[in-house]
C-alpha cells in the first residue's frame, strides 16, 4: 500500500516538473505566478482618450475615474490629465502589481476603423498571416532576435491608442507585449483579453 502511494507521488511530482519545463520552453507559456490584476475600462475612459486626442484644445478636466478589477471586489482610482494620459493615484488594494486595463468585444467594434486606435496582434507571425483583426500589425514578443522585437515598440507613437491581443484564454503572449509598452512609458495601452477566440465566437469574417 505504501508503494503504490509513494509510487502515486512520484508520477504526479514528474508530471509537476514536466509541465513547468514545458511551460518555460512553449511559444504560449501560461503565467503561474503573475500576481497580475485586470481592468474592465468603461466608456466613458475609453473613449475620453479618443476624444482628447483629436482635440488640441486645453482640458483642465482632473476627474477621477473608479475602475473595478474583473472580481468586483477591488477599486482602483485613476485620473485622466491634459494630454489624455493615465495615472493611479490610489490604490485601494494597496498591491503594486502590474494592472491591465481590459477592453470588452463591443469596444473593440467601436474602435475598429478609427485612425486613432492601432491594433497589436501579438501571436507568432505564421497566424497573424492566416487573418488577424482589422488592419492589426504584427508584433510577436518571443522573437528570436528580441532587439527587433524591442525596436518595434519603440517605434510606435506614443500618441496612439493600442489594443493588444491574442488568442485568447490561457495566451499570455499579448500580456507580454502590453507589459512591456508599459514599461517603455506608453499610456494609452488597453488587452483585449478575450482575444482571436472571443473575436471569432462574435464575428462572421
Amino acid at each position: 500500500m505504501k508503494k503504490t502511494i509513494y509510487e502515486a507521488i512520484s508520477i504526479i511530482f514528474a508530471a509537476c516538473i514536466i509541465g513547468i519545463i514545458f511551460n518555460l520552453f512553449s511559444d504560449k507559456p501560461f503565467s503561474l505566478f503573475d500576481g497580475e490584476k485586470n481592468y474592465f475600462v468603461p466608456d466613458s475612459v475609453l473613449f475620453n482618450d479618443l476624444k482628447q486626442g483629436k482635440d488640441t484644445a486645453k482640458n483642465n478636466d482632473d476627474s477621477l475615474y473608479v475602475l473595478k478589477d474583473t472580481s468586483g471586489k477591488n477599486n482602483i482610482s485613476i485620473s485622466s490629465n491634459d494630454s489624455g494620459n493615465k495615472k493611479i493615484i490610489k490604490d485601494t488594494t494597496n498591491k503594486t502589481q502590474h494592472k491591465y486595463l481590459l477592453v470588452t468585444y463591443k469596444q473593440v467594434i467601436k474602435l475598429l476603423g478609427n485612425p486613432d486606435v492601432i491594433f497589436i496582434d501579438a501571436r507568432p507571425q505564421a497566424l497573424y498571416k492566416e487573418s488577424h483583426i482589422g488592419s492589426a500589425i504584427n508584433i510577436y514578443p518571443y522573437e528570436e532576435n528580441e532587439n527587433d522585437y524591442f525596436s518595434k515598440i519603440n517605434r510606435l507613437n506614443r500618441n496612439k491608442i493600442y489594443v493588444v491581443y491574442c488568442d485568447g484564454g490561457l495566451c499570455d503572449l499579448s500580456h507580454a507585449v502590453v507589459r512591456d509598452m508599459i514599461n517603455f512609458d506608453f499610456k494609452k495601452v488597453y488587452l483585449f483579453a478575450g482575444g482571436w477566440d472571443e473575436w471569432l465566437k462574435n464575428h462572421k469574417l
